[in-house]
C-alpha cells in the first residue's frame, strides 16, 4: 500500500479537490482485509477525506464470504498478516480468540455480491480498482472480458492494481504499467477512450 499512500492517493486527491469524490472498488475482496485496510489507511493518513464523498465498494462472488467480511471479525492468524500493532489497538477490540473491527471502519465499506465473469451491475466510475490475485484463476478469454469491463469503469486517470504475478500485457493493450519503486499498477493509455 506504500505506492497508494505516497504517490497515488495524494495525486488523486489533488486532482479531485473541487469535486471531492473518490471511488474505490476492491473486486474479489474475500473476507474483507483489503478494503478494511484501505479504509484504515484513509482514516489514518488522509483525515481530510472525512469531508469527502468516499465510496469503497468491496465485492466477491460468495455470499458466505461476504457475510464474514461484513462481520469484520478475524482470528489471530488473520490479524498477524501485516496489520501494524498501532492499528490493531486503535480499530479492533479483543473478543476472546478473535478481533472485532470497530464500526467506524466497517461503515466505510459497502459489500456487494458481484460475479466478475458476468456483466457488472451499475457502479460509479472508479478512481482505483483492486483486482488482485483474481485473473490467475481464469482462461485468457475470460481475463480479456473482465479487463474490458474493468476498463469501462475506470476513470481516464484512474489506477488498476493487479496481483504480483498478474499483468494486462498481451491481454488488454489499453492499459500501460506504471512503476512506483517495486510496486506496479496500471493506467489507461492517454489516447485510450473508455468506450471499447
Amino acid at each position: 500500500f506504500q505506492a497508494l499512500k505516497i504517490h497515488i492517493l495524494p495525486e488523486l486527491l489533488k486532482q479531485r479537490q473541487i469535486e471531492r469524490n473518490l471511488n474505490i472498488w476492491c473486486a474479489a475482496c474475500s473476507s474483507g482485509q483489503e478494503p478494511y485496510s484501505i479504509a484504515m489507511l484513509m482514516r489514518e493518513d488522509f483525515p481530510n477525506l472525512s469531508t469527502w464523498n468516499l465510496q469503497i465498494i468491496a465485492s466477491d462472488i460468495s455470499n458466505a464470504i461476504l457475510e464474514k467480511a461484513r462481520a469484520g471479525r478475524y482470528g489471530q492468524h488473520e490479524i498477524n498478516r501485516g496489520l501494524p500493532p498501532k492499528l490493531l489497538q486503535k480499530y479492533f477490540q479483543s473478543l476472546g480468540n478473535e478481533w472485532q473491527l470497530k464500526e467506524e471502519i466497517r461503515q466505510i465499506v459497502e459489500f456487494r455480491q458481484i460475479n466478475l465473469t458476468l456483466t457488472f451491475p451499475p457502479l460509479s466510475p472508479m478512481d482505483i480498482i483492486f483486482l488482485r490475485n483474481v485473473l490467475i484463476y481464469f482462461d485468457i478469454d475470460t481475463k480479456r472480458a473482465i479487463l474490458s469491463r474493468v476498463r469501462q469503469l475506470l476513470k481516464p486517470d484512474g489506477y488498476l492494481f493487479l496481483g504480483g504475478g498478474e499483468t494486462t500485457i498481451n491481454l488488454d493493450d489499453a492499459f500501460e504499467p506504471v512503476q512506483f519503486g517495486k510496486a506496479v499498477c496500471y493506467k489507461l493509455r492517454s489516447h485510450q477512450m473508455r468506450v471499447s
